[in-house]
């Protein structure tokens, strides 16, 4: 017997070891990657590289395809993957057809949304919520651009990462040839709405799973600050 369990053992207590390879996102995303062997990450809604840097930072050396379509965030993106060579970026959207939409830009980068700010985003993120000006931008179809990226997505175990502020249905509508393949996803949903016209989560996790993805952790993204009640989380899925 260790000499901390004896320890223990003299106050009344014994120590139970507890696997600690689930407790954050990204512990969860190190154990997925390895199990499906992930060679590919589509980061949609790259905003200013947060989550790919984070993917570099807990050992993943794959391929990451960066999507975001507000022009000075993508400088910003682009300034950070500039020295990475598996890094890819583009500046564009992804959605459920092409075409060419309004998307509000906000004072926070990681708030700018195809979609308007609920009544509680506006109380509750007054700040970095405000829209500042509005852009066009272009939006595509992943069926219709995945080609150019992706050669060969029979030998690519992709995972496909979703944070678009509401969008990430949208985004799923315009990938029914390419879901097939996808070995992965991680979508932001929503239980407290921060955006009008959004699906909760419930609705979210029963289109994924009607898609054939079966849920692998749920991580919370924000909570209320007064009542704790979440407001977002991410739904890390894989395909069954």
């Amino acid at each position: 017997m260790k000499f901390h369990h004896k320890v223990a053992g003299v106050f009344g207590y014994d120590l139970i070891k507890i696997k600690k390879n689930h407790l954050t996102l990204e512990s969860h995303l190190v154990n997925l990657f390895k199990i499906l062997d992930v060679n590919c990450v589509l980061d949609v809604g790259g905003n200013v590289g947060q989550y790919a840097m984070m993917l570099r930072k807990i050992g993943y050396t794959g391929r990451i395809v960066s999507f975001e379509p507000v022009n000075a965030t993508f400088q910003v993106l682009s300034e950070c993957a500039k020295d990475d060579p598996a890094w890819d970026v583009y500046d564009f959207a992804l959605g459920k057809q092409d075409e060419e939409k309004v998307i509000n830009v906000t004072a926070s980068s990681d708030f700018s949304s195809f979609k308007d700010p609920s009544g509680y985003a506006k109380e509750a993120y007054a700040g970095s919520a405000a829209i500042l000006n509005k852009e066009t931008v272009s939006i595509k179809r992943l069926d219709g651009i995945v080609k150019e990226i992706i050669p060969d997505m029979r030998t690519s175990n992709v995972h496909l990462k979703l944070d678009t502020q509401g969008y990430d249905l949208q985004v799923v509508k315009g990938a029914s040839d390419t879901l097939p393949f996808i070995k992965s996803l991680q979508s932001e949903v929503s239980v407290t709405p921060v955006y009008d016209e959004t699906p909760d989560y419930i609705e979210s996790i029963v289109a994924y799973r009607a898609l054939g993805f079966e849920m692998t952790g749920m991580y919370p993204v924000s909570r209320d600050r007064t009542s704790q009640i979440l407001i977002e989380f991410d739904c890390v899925m894989r395909r069954k």
